[in-house]
């Protein structure tokens, strides 16, 4: 049985929330979509960069997985979708000075019978928890401090306080074409985590799967 629950919250700190998700469960053809953004770009319009990401691509993938629900489409679906995404944001921002500047990380994840499809930029993650297995990040950031801890200069401790922690290399809207990362793999069953900064800077990878699974309720 498939269960999906999706929340965000502006918090403590801004005034304005820039994350933005979608979730889609379709039961003739068994997939469900789920996409999470978070934008950039301040004022210059991160909120709108982020939810017109969410709306294009889970467009893109309800559509063309509802008459083409076969797993050979879904990576050819994700990256066209996540890829006409990055040039709507682009050219929006092209064309308005307001919106110069603006861009969002995207994670989506598309399901289809017991495999798992994600396609990301930027430092907006997947975790993935197997039925009764520990929770392990299956995304890799694509951010200064990432390249920091692969170099071997930083532990991912000292990542979390880090200066530059909030600094992306990659993200949709910022450039004319966007190198997006894909990977799929099998998913029979277990939890499934896409979160953006905001939830992983807060608590700690290690805490989220028992915050997940102490809730009683949805909430």
């Amino acid at each position: 049985m498939m269960k999906i629950w999706a929340m965000t919250d502006v918090g403590l700190v801004r005034k304005d929330n820039q994350d933005a998700y979608g979730t889609e469960f379709h039961a003739p053809s068994g997939h469900t979509v789920c996409v999470v953004c978070d934008g950039m770009g301040g004022e210059n319009g991160g909120h709108i960069a982020s939810s017109r990401a969410v709306e294009i691509i889970g467009q893109a993938l309800s559509r063309g997985l509802a008459a083409h629900p076969l797993p050979a489409s879904v990576k050819p679906l994700l990256l066209s979708a996540v890829t006409a995404a990055n040039a709507v944001i682009y050219d929006m921002g092209a064309a308005d000075e307001r919106l110069r500047g603006m861009g969002t990380t995207v994670v989506a994840a598309v399901l289809l019978g017991d495999m798992l499809y994600i396609a990301h930029a930027g430092d907006s993650r997947a975790y993935l928890a197997a039925e009764g297995g520990p929770q392990r990040r299956i995304t890799r950031d694509h951010s200064v401090v990432q390249l920091l801890i692969e170099s071997g200069e930083i532990t991912e401790r000292e990542a979390r306080s880090h200066p530059k922690r909030n600094y992306i290399t990659r993200a949709l809207g910022v450039e004319r074409t966007v190198e997006v990362e894909y990977m799929e793999q099998p998913f029979p069953s277990g939890r499934l985590l896409l979160c953006t900064d905001g939830l992983y800077n807060y608590a700690p990878p290690e805490e989220h799967m028992e915050l997940i699974t102490t809730c009683a309720s949805e909430q």
